[in-house]
């Protein structure tokens, strides 16, 4: 088994993703907006590439449109998702859990770019 740009691309995206988990378990915000908007993209997204990652194991990959659709949804959800956690908390008080949240909105940020570039190497066929 080969292993190509786009397969690098996509444990990436389930590496940002564990990261961005691992530090949402430990700098849960109360605000239930935000809250539900990125517990609901992290864990579902943590889903997805992890079914993703199972699949290309096993050599069967999902269809060209679902995994473009996917990844432009994951963009607009990551990116939604790390500006609402930095809008709340640029200007709070230095701490530990401001600083967690600071990453974990950097990282969301970063994947949001990461799966940009997945959709892109997809539509070009990787």
């Amino acid at each position: 088994m080969a292993i190509s740009r786009l397969s690098i691309v996509k444990f990436l995206e389930l590496a940002l993703t564990c990261s961005c988990v691992a530090l949402h378990y430990k700098s849960y915000n109360t605000d239930a907006d935000t809250g539900m908007l990125v517990t609901g993209t992290f864990v579902g997204y943590l889903i997805i590439f992890a079914g993703a990652a199972a699949g290309y194991i096993m050599q069967t990959p999902s269809h060209k449109r679902i995994d473009i659709f996917y990844s432009l949804v994951g963009v607009a959800l990551f990116v939604a998702s790390g500006a609402l956690i930095i809008d709340k908390y640029q200007h709070g008080y230095k701490s530990d859990f401001r600083d967690m949240n600071l990453a974990k909105a950097s990282l969301a940020i970063i994947n949001g770019a990461v799966l940009l570039i997945d959709a892109v190497l997809t539509q070009r066929g990787g």
